[in-house]
């Protein structure tokens, strides 16, 4: 069977398509070329084969430290019980990572489109296709399991690496990769490596997009959960608001 190449690639994004591509039998290689780039050679999978998981690392789990230590970065007033509550509604009451030590992820094909211009609407429409509703068929396809999520974003990072780690949230609370900068990160990379290294550096992208988003900060204060859930999902943001609150109040908020 051929192999394919994925070549001139940052560090970060040759071991998220080697990650996703080594499979039994794929004989999947990476490897650092003389001019700093890496690539990655596998061999096709017959379709339904099913992926194997990465190796699990040891991942650094929160602490209620860091919680209380997020909810003072994010300014007074703000309680650690709203922080808590984002991070129990975005990751569904889980963790931030996969059993396999994958970062929780979800591709959004209608970002990838628009960061790569359409251009890949007619030749990948799985991959890049419009808006039309919230979580539709194409995203329920491309996220049907995180192995399903992760073999999505590697098809992406083969036409365009930087616009598919932007196309995906990440993590514990599934910020938007790009909103890498707003986070403070000075690329997508970097954003995408610390969303690997562990749930803090989860919480931090989480705590710079917060502090970044005109309004967010002053409806944690004012326990607006409304304005926090159009800020941070979306004017179609369902019953998000009533998920935080709850949450919210769970974890002893009042």
């Amino acid at each position: 069977m051929a192999q394919e190449t994925r070549s001139g690639l940052s560090e970060a994004q040759a071991r998220i398509v080697y990650n996703a591509q080594n499979q039994p039998g794929s004989n999947a290689a990476i490897a650092r070329q003389s001019d700093g780039t890496w690539t990655v050679t596998w061999s096709p999978q017959p379709a339904g084969a099913a992926p194997a998981p990465a190796a699990a690392g040891s991942v650094a789990k929160l602490t209620q430290a860091d919680i209380d230590t997020a909810a003072r970065a994010l300014g007074p007033g703000v309680s650690a019980a709203i922080v808590r509550a984002f991070a129990e509604v975005e990751s569904g009451g889980k963790s931030g990572f996969g059993a396999d030590g994958r970062p929780v992820i979800a591709y959004e094909g209608h970002t990838f489109r628009k960061l790569t211009g359409a251009k890949y609407d007619a030749s990948f429409p799985l991959l890049s296709y419009p808006y039309k509703v919230k979580a539709g068929p194409e995203w329920q396809q491309n996220n049907k399991t995180q192995d399903t999520a992760w073999a999505t974003l590697a098809k992406a990072m083969a036409l365009d690496a930087g616009a598919a780690q932007q196309a995906c949230s990440w993590g514990m609370f599934q910020v938007m990769g790009f909103n890498y900068r707003t986070c403070g990160y000075a690329t997508v990379d970097a954003f995408v490596a610390a969303m690997r290294a562990g749930e803090a550096g989860q919480l931090q992208a989480f705590v710079g997009f917060c502090k970044a988003q005109r309004g967010m900060v002053e409806a944690m204060v004012g326990k607006d959960f409304k304005m926090m859930a159009t800020i941070y999902n979306g004017a179609d943001y369902g019953d998000y608001d009533k998920r935080i609150e709850r949450a919210y109040k769970k974890y002893g908020g009042s």
